[in-house]
Order: C-alpha cells, then sequence, then structure tokens
C-alpha cells in the first residue's frame, strides 16, 4: 500500500472512501470533516483530503440536529446591528475577540446552508465589527423595529438560510419568548446591547461604572457557579448568568464588562488575573488542624498554684474575666478554628457548617446551615433557606445579610457570597450565622472535617472539628447524613 503522502487522487478516494463516507452520513460539514481527518489521521495528504471532501462524491451537510441555540439567537442580534450601521467586517477583532462558542457555531450553521467561506468570513467579521463598536458605544441601542425591518431587507448571502421550521436569523418573538423570557429588553441585555428602554430602567454600562474590584468579587462568584455546575465561562453563559432575577441589577451587565474591557475574553483574562492576586495576598499558610497541648513533664504530678507559692515562687493570677469578655474571647477563638478548617480545605471540596443546639439534638434534624466550596475563585458560601430544615424553624435575617453584601436569593433559594481571603470567608460565615440565622452559641458551632477524619460524622469536640460543648448525656451526637 503507498504511503499516504504519495497516494494519487483517485488511490486516495478509494483508500479514505469509508472514513469520508461515514463523515458524510454522520452529518458534519466539509470543514469539520477536514478537521476530524486532519486530527485523527495526521500524515494524511491535506490537498487530496480537500480536494475529496468538495468533489461531491459525497454530500456533507451538516443539517442533522439544527436548532436556534443561544449562540445563533445571540449572533442574530449582532448581525443585525452590523447590518444597521452598515459596518464594514473587522476580521481582526472577530479572529482575536470573539468567543470560541461563536466561532463554532455560527459558521457551521452557516457551512451547512452551503454559504460561501468568503460570505461565512464578512458574516462573523461584520459581528466583530458589531462587538467592537459596542465595546466603544455600549449605549448602542437596537430597538424592535430595527430588528424587523433587519428580517424585511435581509442580505442576499443569508436571504436563502431555511430548512424546515428552522430559520436563520429568527424572528423577534422566537428570540423574545427563548432568550429573553418574553422580553427584547432582557434578549438585548443578555448578548451585551442595550436596550431601547435603558435610561428608563436605570441600566448602568459605562465603563466608568464598573470598578475592578466589583468586576474581581463577581467573577469570583461566576467562576465558582461555573464549576459547580461544570460550565464553561463563555460570554453568553455569564450574560444569563447576570441577568438571572437573583442577581439582575446587583452584578455588572455584560454590556458594562465589554465596555470596561473591550472584550469578554479580555475580561476573563483580566479577573482572572485580580483573582489570582487576590488571593495570593489573602493566603497564609497552613495551620495544624487541631492544637496539641503539651503535658507536663510528670504526669502524675500536676501543677498546683498554692504548692508553688509554698515554695516561694511567685505566681501571677490572672484576672478574673467578665461574662462579656469571656464571651468575647470564645467567639474569637471560634473565629480561629474556622480560619484553620478553611485553610486545611482542599480545592474544588465542600466544608459544612451545623449548628448542634438543644433543639437540634431533640428533633434529630441535622441540616448544615452553610456550605462553603473552595475553587481558584476564593471561597463561595451557600446559607441553608428555612424552607430546607425539616424538623426546626431557622429565622433569616435578611435585612441584616443583604446588609453585609449576601446575594439576595430568587423565592425559596439560597443567599450567596464569595469570599477571597480566609480571614474574610471566616468572618463572614460566623457573622451570618450568629446574626443573620439566629445561632448565638458559640459553643453549638460545628463542622465537618476538611481533612477527611473518619470520626468527622460525630458531631463531639473530639473529632477534630469546630469545638463544641455536648449536649446530650452521652457526651455526643452522631450526624447520620451530613447529605
Amino acid at each position: 500500500m503507498p504511503e499516504a503522502t504519495d497516494l494519487t487522487y483517485i488511490e486516495f478516494c478509494e483508500r479514505y472512501d469509508s472514513l469520508l463516507g461515514g463523515l458524510a452520513r454522520m452529518g458534519w460539514t466539509s470543514s469539520e470533516a477536514v478537521h476530524r481527518a486532519s486530527v485523527l489521521y495526521p500524515d494524511i495528504d491535506r490537498d487530496l483530503l480537500d480536494q475529496a471532501v468538495h468533489s461531491g462524491r459525497w454530500l456533507f451537510g451538516g443539517f442533522q440536529g439544527q436548532t436556534h441555540s443561544n449562540v445563533l439567537m445571540a449572533s442574530a442580534i449582532w448581525y443585525a446591528v452590523a447590518v444597521s450601521f452598515d459596518f464594514e467586517p473587522d476580521y481582526e477583532y472577530a479572529a482575536v475577540g470573539l468567543d470560541p462558542t461563536i466561532v463554532q457555531d455560527l459558521p457551521r450553521m452557516l457551512e451547512s446552508f452551503a454559504v460561501p467561506a468568503e460570505a461565512i468570513a464578512g458574516i462573523v467579521g461584520r459581528i466583530g465589527a458589531a462587538l467592537k463598536y459596542m465595546a466603544e458605544h455600549p449605549y448602542t441601542e437596537l430597538e424592535e423595529q430595527a430588528y424587523d425591518d433587519f428580517l424585511a431587507n435581509l442580505p442576499q448571502e443569508i436571504a436563502h438560510i431555511s430548512r424546515g421550521d428552522f430559520s436563520w436569523p429568527p424572528s423577534r418573538a422566537l428570540i423574545e419568548d427563548r432568550l429573553g423570557d418574553r422580553s427584547w429588553s432582557k434578549a438585548l441585555l443578555k448578548v451585551g446591547a442595550c436596550p431601547p428602554d435603558a435610561e428608563g430602567q436605570g441600566i448602568k454600562l459605562e465603563a466608568h461604572s464598573l470598578s475592578e474590584r466589583t468586576f474581581r468579587n463577581t467573577l469570583g462568584e461566576f467562576l465558582n457557579y461555573c464549576i459547580r455546575y461544570d460550565r464553561k465561562p463563555s460570554v453568553l453563559l455569564y450574560g444569563s448568568w447576570a441577568e438571572d432575577p437573583a442577581r439582575s441589577g446587583r452584578v455588572p451587565r455584560l454590556g458594562a464588562v465589554r465596555a470596561k474591557y473591550g472584550s469578554w475574553h479580555l475580561a476573563l483574562q483580566a479577573g482572572r488575573q485580580m483573582l489570582n492576586d487576590a488571593l495570593a495576598m489573602g493566603g497564609s499558610p497552613a495551620l495544624p488542624a487541631r492544637s496539641v497541648a503539651q503535658p507536663p513533664a510528670d504526669p502524675t504530678e500536676p501543677l498546683n498554684i498554692e504548692d508553688i507559692q509554698a515554695q516561694g515562687i511567685g505566681v501571677v493570677r490572672p484576672k478574673p474575666l467578665t461574662d462579656s469578655e469571656r464571651s468575647a474571647r470564645a467567639w474569637q477563638g471560634l473565629m480561629s478554628v474556622m480560619e484553620q478548617r478553611l485553610e486545611e480545605l482542599p480545592w474544588s471540596l465542600s466544608l459544612r457548617m451545623y449548628y448542634i443546639s438543644p433543639d437540634v439534638v431533640a428533633t434529630g434534624d441535622y441540616t448544615n446551615y452553610v456550605s462553603i466550596l473552595r475553587s481558584p475563585a476564593g471561597y463561595f458560601c451557600e446559607l441553608t433557606s428555612p424552607e430546607e430544615f425539616g424538623l426546626i424553624e431557622v429565622e433569616l435575617d435578611t435585612e441584616f445579610l443583604e446588609g453585609a453584601g449576601w446575594r439576595t436569593p430568587a423565592a425559596g433559594g439560597r443567599w450567596t457570597r464569595n469570599f477571597l481571603s480566609v480571614k474574610d470567608a471566616a468572618h463572614g460565615i460566623i457573622e451570618a450565622m450568629r446574626e443573620g440565622m439566629g445561632c448565638d452559641h458559640s459553643d453549638y458551632f460545628q463542622s465537618d472535617d476538611p481533612t477527611g477524619s473518619p470520626a468527622a460524622h460525630a458531631a463531639h469536640p473530639s473529632t477534630g472539628s469546630i469545638p463544641m460543648v455536648p449536649v446530650t448525656g452521652s457526651g455526643y451526637v452522631v450526624i447520620e447524613d451530613l447529605d
């Protein structure tokens, strides 16, 4: 058999007939077929492969399973802006700054409708020009009528894109229904565009409305969201995340982020660097999981102050503490141990906080009060909602939580907050439980053990968890289910 690089075109087609036929049957486009074959067959003759794929012997359509994804609907809005403002293609900005999902999904769809490669490049380039312009002029509007006029006078290169119940660009009604929750303004905000009624809604999109600190903290929360739900931090995911009812107006909108940094890709790079810098500044050497008291020189002879004084040795007795001083020390000690637990918490694992009060023991409702996920973006904390407690009543001081910087959830959801430093996280969590959830006894606090101790399933001061006073006659209670 001749080498791949020595094959004639006819021999090439015979040798790779099964491969090319399979790629065509799977519905891949011609460019996808070339890419897949090149990756899996690195020695294949690229010129012969390209000639064979475009010969017409195998039909590469790429039409199977075509749907109106968020990427395609967002691309339609951006392209409408480009056409409405008569922008020329900005190939360099598109090549450098567009999100990978846009460069992948839109050309694939266009190619499946036999749009020429030059026309595809022009469409993507004009989208790049529109996004660059909107980053420089974030209050660029696209009214409903302007989009309808765009649909009524489509450019020739995309006028034929329709098959079955799929057509692109989609209707405004479809975009409003699927992307905008039945709102044109919401759809525009999700893709980083300015709605016509932005001023009336008090929407801020200019660059100076967003501080680096605010974006850093918001990005930390967003990246934790991506980690928890196994999602990539794409531009459209951020747009939808920011416009969620629980966050809309409380976190920077996509349009403001683009205005501040020029593109989502640049914003993501800058934000990650700020997070890394903040985490490095807030880091500290790992502390031991628990302190170990040093035994006396002779364990059988405990020290006795009276005996020492009888030997003529002066002893300075500590000043008795008042109740308030004793309480303050207890809370400070709890805070210190909390810092240790967070410092020891491995990456991508969670720590759960409990409050083992007499009511909890009596009812057996060992639901955790707080869960903390550690990630490269910091510590993402969630307060368990009152509805999740089965047998005890927990009331939240929402005014305190909101004032302390916790994110207001949707109905029945969880209050959340992301912390960058160990110290801030420890203080914020303890204060949220103490002031926001009514956990006013420092000796009832308990956590599972981030070091993986097998005793972590027992709520007892000797397990290595956060100290507490035993609340049962037997000296401990067992947490049956940590989940």
